[in-house]
């Protein structure tokens, strides 16, 4: 499947040629050359289309041109936030009657490859539930180890002590960025030899998601696909990155067209690549993406459902 992307920053369209940097728009191809759609204009008004955005290089990053006849999907889905994978650690029971060591385990099964990390925490003798979760607490964070894929600061509540994994774009306690799906942990409690006082391990209280349209996500598709829009294949021969058009700290809204090459209702040809998927990131919910997708509505008016997002 061939795949792009078009980003926009919710910069208004106007008559600007090339796209003003950050807009995106939808062109036809009429006898004149290429022109903007129309809101209310359908298939059979403009039956070739693509998508164009406008490059901060000052040029346009555009889409190959597709016929409205031949697209089989068209869908989009709004901005919804990463959540991070959690494990608590809990103290229950009476207050600890003798001083002891807790040791807690964390493993990685994320990824490609399985990985550990331990650390423990002196426990006091005659403290209560709340003040063995703080110390628990405190020893993790005084910790200058913490792997990356380890968020380097935990919650604590009453003796509840919550441990999170890295999301995508997380600052890691060694100053690297996380840049990878988020992670999924066990928390189990290896050992404990204090008094009375009981300590319980506990794994996916919240379950890690990729979440939709995260500008950290979109920084990396749009890294992987700089090939497709730029030619940026071999790095090693073109170490200048081209410039990229995501925003980290935007949240974008996401269309997708998926087409066929032959004009088929699927994908006919075996063994050869017959899709062209196109992927719209919008800022969310910004006028301008709004104008956006009232165009493509109208274009595939009668024939997909509205996308509203």
């Amino acid at each position: 499947m061939a795949r792009h992307l078009i980003i926009g920053d919710g910069t208004t369209r106007g008559t600007a040629n090339p796209v003003e940097d950050g807009a995106i728009t939808i062109q036809k191809m009429s006898a004149s050359g290429p022109t903007d759609l129309i809101i209310g204009e359908s298939i059979i008004d403009a039956p070739q289309i693509r998508i164009v955005g406008g490059g901060k290089d000052g040029k346009n990053i555009v889409t190959p041109w597709i016929y409205g006849k031949d697209v089989i999907d068209f869908s989009g889905k709004s901005y919804v936030a990463p959540t991070a994978h959690t494990g608590t650690v809990v103290a229950s029971g009476s207050n600890s009657s003798s001083a002891g060591t807790v040791v807690v385990k964390f493993v990685k099964t994320s990824g490609p490859r399985t990985e550990f990390f331990s650390f423990s925490t002196e426990i006091a003798s005659g403290q209560n539930n709340t003040t063995s979760g703080t110390d628990i607490h405190d020893a993790f964070e005084a910790l200058n180890n913490i792997p990356d894929w380890l968020n380097p600061l935990a919650g604590n509540s009453s003796g509840t002590v919550t441990f999170s994994g890295a999301l995508r774009g997380d600052a890691a306690q060694s100053g690297n960025t996380w840049d990878y799906e988020p992670v999924v942990f066990n928390v189990i409690l290896e050992s404990s030899d204090v008094g009375t006082q009981v300590f319980t391990a506990n794994s996916g209280v919240a379950d890690a998601a990729t979440g939709y349209g995260d500008g950290f996500a979109v920084r990396a598709f749009e890294e992987s696909l700089q090939g497709t829009s730029h030619g940026f294949y071999m790095r090693g021969h073109l170490p200048k990155q081209p410039t990229l058009e995501s925003a980290t700290g935007t949240n974008y809204d996401m269309y997708s067209i998926v087409a066929t090459k032959d004009g088929s209702s699927a994908s006919q040809i075996n063994g050869v690549d017959n899709l062209i998927e196109i992927n719209v990131a919008a800022k969310e919910g910004d006028g301008d993406s709004a104008i956006f997708e009232a165009k493509l509505n109208g274009y595939f008016a009668g024939v997909f459902p509205s996308v509203v997002l």
